[in-house]
């Protein structure tokens, strides 16, 4: 169990070639956004946080489940940004920051709770792999979420970040929701989000 492990889902894209939010496309009658924070319950994750633009601001408060929801104004200015947002989040709740805290892009979808066990067994900042691909949900350790925090907004996470990795042979990590074609392999896959 990730007890009190903070977690991080972005989804603050504006979706411009999905052509609709990618937190809120449906698989099995469940959003993203509601399978993301459902994973992460179900290996305790507290608080979550999520980071949205304006424009979902309301439909995220409608399905959060109890997760924080925060707005990234500025979603343009880079992924890095989003997530500084969400960790100026945890900082508030928690009134300090954490030792390490789960992120998850709402785009990356293909991956279950028993992956966050595996990542949390790590002592250092590490990300999924499979098939020789490093993929998301990622763990970041208290000294590389300093880095980000003094980052700016538009540095790629793996500049800032030298990310151990964590095999699994069981997911969709290569899975990227961007275009309507990823969306269809999404759908022919919901049988993977039956199992969280």
């Amino acid at each position: 169990m990730a007890k009190s492990i903070p977690a991080i889902i972005l989804s603050g894209g504006l979706s411009k070639r999905l052509g609709k939010p990618k937190a809120l496309v449906e698989v099995n009658g469940t959003t993203l956004l509601e399978h993301a924070i459902d994973k992460l319950h179900n290996v305790g994750c507290n608080p979550i946080v999520v980071v949205v633009n304006k424009d979902l601001q309301f439909e995220a408060l409608m399905r959060s489940k109890g997760a924080v929801i925060v707005v990234n104004k500025n979603p343009e200015k880079g992924r890095t940004g989003s997530l500084k947002i969400g960790l100026n989040s945890i900082l508030s709740e928690l009134g300090r920051m954490p030792k390490s805290v789960i992120m998850s892009p709402i785009d990356r979808p293909g991956w279950k709770s028993g992956h966050i066990t595996k990542l949390l067994e790590s002592n250092v900042s590490s990300c999924l792999l499979q098939n020789g691909k490093k993929g998301h949900p990622v763990h970041l350790v208290k000294s590389d979420l300093l880095n980000v925090i003094n980052a700016s907004d538009d540095t790629p996470l793996r500049d800032l970040v030298d990310f151990d990795t964590v095999e699994i042979h069981d997911g969709l990590l290569s899975l990227n929701i961007d275009t309507p074609d990823d969306l269809t392999i999404l759908l022919d896959n919901s049988q993977f989000f039956d199992k969280l």
